[in-house]
């Protein structure tokens, strides 16, 4: 899913707590988790695909605002120029 303008924020956010959650049973942080070691491993796993994927989005949006910063500057040079 490529990363617009409409994402919501919490759904970004969401993804990096869902991570954090995973990470913190897998390193016993997380005392009441009654799953198993290997269990917790890919759930990590699967939640730091997700995390990957929410990242490489937010990279993809990054790149399309800068490119339209930049063509938006260099229309405002020329205007400016003429």
């Amino acid at each position: 899913m490529p990363w617009t303008a409409a994402a919501s924020k919490e759904e970004e956010i969401n993804v990096f707590e869902k991570f954090d959650a995973a990470l913190h049973s897998l390193t016993g942080n997380n005392k009441t988790s009654k799953t198993d070691p290997g269990m917790q491993m890919e759930i990590v796993q699967s939640q730091l695909e997700e995390m990957e994927l929410s990242i490489e989005d937010m990279e993809a949006g990054l790149e399309c605002l800068l490119r339209r910063l930049i063509k938006t500057r260099v229309s405002l040079l020329n205007i400016f120029n003429h």
